[in-house]
């Protein structure tokens, strides 16, 4: 049967100039800034926030986060953590800046802080700074009365990490799955892949995880879907809530870009 939907688009629009959307907020305690290639999510917790990520380490897309948690009506002295998923640049962004001028502590694989520290992509350099706390496999971080469960994923990149964390929608508790490395690029493994997806999608089948996540907006409508929580109305449900079926269809789409890999490169 032909679908009747845009194809997907594989990788993000890298390069591309754009402008950020408002800082727009998905759920009671969890926001998004960020623009159509790359974001962050602002999670609010019982002493302060921790961001998922930091976009680009560009000055415009460091202006964006800072004016985006403004925009939140957040004080960014009450930023605590920044949680990098994985070691590439549109991930790791200006963490350090942050942690600089705010005091913030940074988060990362020990696996892909050699990986950050030496895998030149594109325009931008290497980080030349250390990690404040390595991640443990099956871990759980503890920011005021926010758990966030931290799952080594790696096939993206070694030591890529994947996050399930609640949220509430108009105080109805969900449970979100953040996928941490969304393509296979031409150095990653795609039987690694091909675990962690199976591992992750079992684990959020335990965690009953019905809400989803996702730093690439172009993967999963995360754009559209903002404007719509931009002005709902009572009796709409929440675009970010989509239960458990549809978090396994959502996972779906990365198994079909494991296939298409394997296929591409001749495995099995």
């Amino acid at each position: 049967m032909k679908s009747w939907r845009t194809p997907r688009s594989v990788k993000p629009p890298f390069g591309s100039e754009w402008t950020a959307p408002p800082a727009t907020r998905i759920f009671d305690n969890v926001s998004f800034i960020g623009n159509v290639i790359v974001g962050c999510y602002v999670v609010e917790t019982g002493d302060g926030f921790v961001l998922i990520d930091c976009m680009e380490p560009d000055d415009k897309s460091r202006d964006t986060i800072v004016r985006g948690i403004a925009e939140l009506g957040l004080d960014i002295h009450d930023l605590k953590a920044i949680l990098i998923s994985h070691g590439h640049f549109d991930h790791y962004g200006q963490a350090d800046w942050f942690r600089r001028n705010y005091g913030c502590e940074l988060y990362l694989g020990k696996e892909d802080t050699v990986l950050a520290k030496t895998l030149a992509l594109d325009k931008w350099p290497v980080i030349d700074y250390d990690m404040d706390h390595y991640y443990e496999d099956g871990g759980i971080l503890k920011f005021g009365d926010m758990e966030i469960m931290t799952v080594l994923t790696p096939g993206h990149t070694a030591g890529c990490y994947s996050f399930i964390l609640p949220v509430w929608d108009e105080g109805r508790k969900h449970m979100a799955g953040m996928w941490g490395g969304s393509g296979l690029l031409p150095d990653s493994d795609p039987y690694a892949y091909k675990a962690s997806l199976d591992r992750f999608t079992a684990l959020c089948r335990e965690q009953h995880v019905d809400a989803e996540l996702c730093a690439h907006p172009t993967l999963d409508n995360g754009l559209e879907r903002q404007a719509l929580a931009r002005c709902i109305v009572n009796g709409v449900p929440n675009p970010f809530v989509i239960g458990e079926e549809g978090f396994a269809y959502y996972m779906g789409q990365y198994y079909a870009l494991l296939e298409e890999t394997m296929i591409r490169r001749g495995l099995k």
